[in-house]
């Protein structure tokens, strides 16, 4: 433990901060708004240090904070001598003054990586079953802006994006045109930039109240169908088929790799749902006999297992139902859902391995062709639970879409609700809903009452969209307005590409915005539907030579001042008006 050599100038700003901490007595009482105030007034007289006031945190007898030391940035500490400091800062002792202790470290990933071994409550946690919401941070600029909205309701959120869409393998958002899917990626973010990312804005924020996940690690068959099923809700064609299953599982393995190796991720949500066998819960094509068979063929040992885990025509009795099963509808669930269960649990397995334990596990079954059915949804939660899958959330098909506000019954909607929030809570799990940008107040104030507030819900694409809206109301002639532009084309280029290839919503989208474009007085529009539905597409986008067409001027302008606040307040109106629909807004903050 070696104290390091400085200037005397440097020293001399360490001695006035020293000077201050013990005029304010924050060891001791804390730190309120008024002593950030103060602490901010002397930053404005120092020359050489400038703490970042926001990322302040007081934990026994200890300042951590990250501040610009001689313009790079720190992890920065401040203790009483006889404090026993982290390791990391252990081995980086800068000075002692008086009777203070100061170490600090550059601010990088590894740093705080190693930081969060022994104070963990300055990362990501699992939130488990904590109301909150979750949100997609497709452009890693909106990702402050979010941060000062949560802080500012202080209200929870997990942050994420899914592994089958949004980021992708390293190899993949790298790749030249054509190697792979365009919209495999389509975030331009693999998981090291991603979670790094989140971490470190979240450290240097001061924001500590979050939950870090990966989203959508999608099991499918055949993953070129990948983006078709979720934009045409999954049409059954009743074929049965195996084709590229465990490349999809050996790509989920990989994105869990990646992501593990950052060190900051706390959760997973695993869809399966393209394996679910839907011919087995039709009599006409499969007979109760035939069933039997199957059933025990394919259990084996374990179908009497399975038959105790739920009792045949026991009555279990939920808050606002009663549910009782046959043996054959026991039987019928099982083969249903055997495949997708099994393929889940290998994935949760496989991240449990990996983490060595503590994480929230989400099942996702919300891109179906179908509602679901509170009966499946009770036996597919005690099956986990059988299996040795602990399930924190489940994401059930409540009729949301993406992109499109509920356009059904809202007592229906309240209904269906509250009996799937009644069946999670009996496994002690909460709902997720899935496709939660874009929906009335109303709904969301439905949700929230039948879940009677213990929900998450999940926000993407709206971020990304408030963004182009923003670019796009800048008058013509300037840059933000080309820019969108541009954008505008290059989504109807891909439209039309889309189209060809058998999109039938690309095809409508294409044929209702054709009608517009020849008249009069068109000009292009961030809520035209295709390109709601569509830009996802252009953060990543690449020329013939590889290079990304938009990503880097996206970038420059969300750093531009009217830009910046312009989207600042589409960000938070935005965040808070869900979360005080859905009732998150409970406390003030400090």
């Amino acid at each position: 433990m070696v104290c390091q050599l400085i200037e005397d100038a440097l020293k001399s700003e360490f001695e006035e901060l020293c000077r201050m901490i013990d005029g304010l007595g924050i060891f001791k009482t804390g730190i309120t708004i008024e002593d950030r105030k103060i602490i901010d007034a002397k930053n404005r007289e120092l020359k050489k240090i400038k703490l970042i006031i926001d990322s302040i945190r007081i934990r026994n007898n200890a300042l951590y904070c990250v501040a610009d030391v001689c313009n790079t940035e720190k992890m920065f500490y401040v203790a009483k001598n006889e404090v026993e400091p982290p390791t990391i800062f252990k081995e980086n002792i800068i000075c002692k003054i008086d009777s203070y202790t100061i170490s600090m470290v550059d601010l990088s990933a590894g740093n705080l990586r190693r930081l969060l071994r022994e104070r963990p409550e300055f990362g990501p946690k699992n939130l488990s079953k904590t109301t909150r919401l979750g949100l997609g941070v497709r452009m890693l600029f909106t990702l402050d802006h979010l941060l000062n909205a949560l802080k500012e309701l202080n209200i929870p959120a997990d942050f994420q994006l899914s592994a089958g869409r949004e980021f992708s393998l390293k190899d993949v958002v790298n790749a030249p045109p054509g190697v792979y899917p365009e919209w495999l990626g389509h975030s331009g973010l693999d998981a090291e930039t991603l979670y790094n990312s989140i971490a470190l804005e979240c450290f240097k924020t001061g924001f500590d109240n979050y939950g870090t996940e990966i989203d959508h690690l999608i099991i499918v068959r055949q993953p070129g169908k990948v983006l078709t099923r979720i934009l045409s809700r999954n049409e059954q064609t009743g074929e049965y088929v195996l084709e590229g299953l465990e490349a999809s599982m050996d790509y989920n393995r990989r994105i869990i790799d990646e992501a593990v190796e950052t060190g900051f991720v706390r959760g997973i949500t695993v869809d399966a749902s393209d394996l679910i066998r839907y011919e087995f819960t039709d009599p006409s094509k499969w007979p109760i006999g035939d069933v039997r068979v199957e059933f025990w063929m394919e259990f084996g040992e374990a179908a009497e297992e399975v038959l105790r885990s739920i009792q045949p025509h026991h009555r279990y009795v939920l808050d606002c139902i009663e549910i009782s099963f046959t043996e054959e509808e026991i039987m019928r669930f099982a083969l249903k859902y055997r495949l997708c269960l099994l393929k889940s649990r290998e994935l949760y397995e496989y991240f449990k391995c990996k983490t060595n334990g503590d994480f929230s596990y989400e099942l996702s079954l919300d891109e179906t062709p179908e509602l679901t059915d509170p009966k499946e949804l009770f036996y597919c939660l005690s099956e986990c639970r059988r299996m040795g899958m602990a399930v924190d959330l489940v994401a059930p098909n409540v009729g949301f879409s993406k992109r499109e506000d509920y356009k059904g019954s809202l007592d229906e909607l309240k209904r269906r609700v509250e009996v799937l929030s009644a069946v999670a809570g009996y496994f002690n799990a909460i709902l997720d809903f899935h496709s939660g940008s874009d929906k009335s107040v109303e709904v969301y104030r439905t949700i929230a009452k039948a879940c009677k507030g213990r929900l998450k819900l999940k926000m993407s694409a709206i971020y990304q969209l408030k963004f182009f809206e923003v670019l796009a109301d800048f008058p013509e002639g300037s840059e933000e307005r080309r820019v969108f532009e541009e954008i505008w084309d290059y989504t109807l280029e891909y439209a039309r590409r889309r189209a060809l290839e058998g999109d039938k919503v690309a095809d409508q989208q294409l044929r209702e915005i054709a009608t517009y474009m020849d008249k009069t007085g068109f000009t292009k529009n961030p809520k035209d539907d295709f390109f709601r539905y569509y830009s996802f597409i252009v953060v990543n986008a690449k020329d013939l030579n590889g290079r990304r067409i938009f990503m880097d001027r996206l970038y420059r302008l969300s750093r531009k001042k009217d830009v910046y606040e312009k989207y600042a307040v589409k960000v938070f109106n935005t965040t808070k008006t869900v979360a005080d629909a859905l009732d998150l807004i409970r406390a003030g903050p400090e």
